[in-house]
């Protein structure tokens, strides 16, 4: 439920957990809809949306941080099979007058947006469930902070009941898929 910021799960009709979620503010929300959990990615990279590029990170680098110290990198495009390109070629002052539009990735690891693992359901909003470094909003009553994805106080609780085994990748490569055993449904409401 969206609007109280928690994610409740059932099997066989009986509620299995609970969890504070984060979701999004009013000016990017997290829309209602349905969909069919299907697989998780361990160790995901964060595509960062560019909007997100243009009012975050742009001003960021004109003040004299590095991508590198972000752990981000320049890529080439949005298709499948981008190459890294190299961040002195980038116009940042461009990028941050939303002129030109860049495409950035943070790298997995422990600062990364996603956390450690995020759970997807195809859906038309690209709006899926992850982990997350930043603990602390869960402790605020008004947990609306995403840009419309669905951030989880307890990601391993969820990929135990999920996958039956804790969401942890053997080694550390990027964006390991893990298909679910069974697909689950997942619907998004807003519940007073």
């Amino acid at each position: 439920d969206a609007a109280t910021g928690r994610l409740w799960y059932y099997q066989a009709g009986k509620q299995q957990g609970m969890m504070r979620v984060v979701v999004g503010t009013a000016q990017t929300p997290t829309p209602m809809l349905a969909g069919m959990l299907r697989y998780a990615i361990l160790n995901p990279y964060w595509n960062v949306p560019a909007d997100l590029a243009q009012r975050k990170i742009a001003p960021k680098i004109l003040a004299g941080r590095s991508l590198k110290s972000m752990g981000m990198e320049v890529l080439s495009d949005w298709g499948p099979s981008p190459h890294k390109v190299d961040p002195a070629t980038v116009d940042w002052t461009a990028v941050a007058a939303g002129t030109q539009e860049v495409r950035l990735r943070q790298l997995p690891g422990g600062d990364n947006s996603m956390g450690r693992v995020k759970f997807l359901f195809p859906n038309d909003h690209g709006i899926y469930l992850h982990d997350t470094p930043d603990k602390e909003l869960f402790a605020e009553k008004d947990r609306h902070f995403s840009n419309g994805c669905i951030r989880l106080e307890d990601a391993k609780q969820l990929g135990r009941w999920l996958m039956g085994r804790e969401p942890v990748a053997a080694t550390a490569e990027a964006e390991q898929h893990v298909s679910l055993p069974q697909g689950i449904p997942v619907f998004v409401t807003y519940l007073t």
